[in-house]
């Protein structure tokens, strides 16, 4: 069992890229105005019903095993509120959020139950739990709704096209903060890497004998082969739509994290200690119990 994170602060594993690409977002005229105007339009009541008379809802009693996993991975990541949990069927190695605040649903593809270890799923989870951690989900229910509006209001089009740009670019970039958030979820860089492999298309027949190393040389070769002027004018060109970074980017991106140094600090600094006067649980480098005042006793 991964050791349990206390007071995890979102901050302390934010990728760069997310917290300058939503910066960018909000400051874009008339930013406000559209996302009110679209979650005022009952947006997620039409989600939450649709899932809720559709999929399947993973209570401690409908389905006390999973439940117990993704209850785990919120206590772990120190999620105030666990989400409604869902499953889907599809057998992609995936999952999703959608909803807001109070609404919040986590949703699990069934490939992802099926063809994952319980490392991997904890990852996968972590990931999405990460999401809603760092408040992530109400912005990409708007991403997917601008799209809809580009699509579907040619007139509409011209303002909301700009907007949706910043957005989608954003949403890219909140990936690789929840890829963090799924590697401090598992706690295992194999399984994370491995997890990735699996997103990729690796099929089932080859889970066996697959590495990690695999995708961190895709990685590095890709980086050195299309590393030009006119590659990456293609590259950001061919993703402007996506909602994902591409798999070999985002497992690029947390081996990087990992041989930082980065990862190791937030496990030591939030891993917690138990204050031995009162019970109270404080983060590794508190210097004194914040209920009952201790300074020196601790287990």
């Amino acid at each position: 069992m991964a050791q349990k994170l206390i007071k995890l602060d979102t901050k302390s594993y934010e990728h760069p890229f997310d917290a300058k690409a939503l910066q960018a977002f909000k400051i874009l005229p008339g930013a406000d105005k559209v996302t009110n105007f679209v979650m005022n339009w009952a947006t997620i009541k039409w989600l939450t019903i649709q899932l809720a008379g559709s999929n399947f809802h993973v209570t401690k009693n409908s389905c006390p095993e999973l439940f117990k996993q993704v209850k785990n991975i919120a206590d772990i990541l120190d999620l105030d509120r666990l989400p409604e949990i869902y499953t889907e069927w599809g057998y992609f190695v995936n999952a999703y959020t959608t909803g807001y605040d109070d609404a919040t649903l986590l949703v699990i593809y069934s490939g992802a139950i099926d063809l994952m270890s319980e490392k991997e799923l904890n990852y996968i989870i972590g990931h999405e739990m990460g999401h809603i951690k760092s408040g992530h989900v109400l912005y990409h229910v708007m991403a997917q709704k601008f799209a809809e509006i580009v699509a579907n209001f040619s007139l509409a089009a011209p303002f909301i096209e700009p907007l949706c740009l910043a957005l989608n670019y954003w949403v890219r970039m909140s990936e690789f903060t929840a890829d963090r958030a799924g590697l401090l979820a598992c706690q295992d860089l194999d399984a994370a890497l491995k997890s990735i492999i699996k997103m990729a298309g690796l099929p089932g027949k080859f889970f066996s004998s697959m590495g990690k190393e695999a995708i961190i040389e895709q990685a590095k070769e890709f980086e050195q082969r299309y590393g030009g002027l006119a590659d990456k004018a293609i590259k950001t060109i061919s993703i402007l739509d996506d909602s994902h970074p591409w798999t070999v980017m985002r497992a690029a991106e947390l081996v990087k994290w990992v041989d930082s140094g980065e990862y190791e600090k937030v496990l030591n600094k939030y891993k917690g200690k138990t204050c031995s006067i009162c019970g109270n649980v404080e983060v590794q480098d508190a210097s004194e119990c914040s209920v009952c005042g201790n300074m020196d006793k601790w287990i």
